[in-house]
């Protein structure tokens, strides 16, 4: 086989291999998208940092392989990469991302829970700490008054 070919055969199946790894960052967006339950805005600078980060994955391919030439089959490369991930692998890799993301929920649930504990507890004493504090306050108070009291006599 002539190693223009060869060439082209290497950019066509890393083309490929760009494709996979497009569509499996599209299960993660998918999965982030599943737990955070984003709304209009945040969604439209979501799909924005993903379309930005897929064309950097083309151009980062592209530009390793053939010095970002765009051809035909290139595109094709990617198409049919992202077409045989959403056809044969997708469909196990999602649900695998779906427990790793209910994983992930709970253990930083976990996480900020112990962080934000000593702040939970604060709030909950916090009452009785402005008493304690009014208390205080109406003692030195009264110290001060009976302070002036002994020293103004003599």
């Amino acid at each position: 086989m002539d190693t223009t070919m060869l060439i082209e055969l290497h950019v066509f199946l890393s083309t490929i291999y760009g494709g996979l790894i497009s569509g499996f960052i599209y299960d993660v967006y998918r999965t982030i998208r599943y737990f955070s339950k984003p709304r209009k805005f945040i969604t439209h600078i979501g799909d924005f940092l993903f379309w930005t980060l897929l064309a950097l994955i083309f151009f980062v391919i592209l530009m390793m392989n053939n010095w970002a030439e765009i051809r035909g089959y290139t595109l094709i490369g990617f198409f049919l990469g992202i077409l045989i991930y959403n056809k044969i692998f997708s469909r196990f890799l999602y649900p695998v991302c779906i427990i790793i993301g209910r994983f992930l929920k709970e253990f930083f649930g976990k996480v900020l829970a112990i962080i934000f504990f000593p702040f939970r507890l604060f709030k909950k004493f916090k009452p009785a700490l402005k008493k304690t504090k009014r208390i205080v306050e109406e003692k030195l108070k009264e110290k001060k008054i009976l302070k002036k009291i002994i020293f103004s006599k003599k």
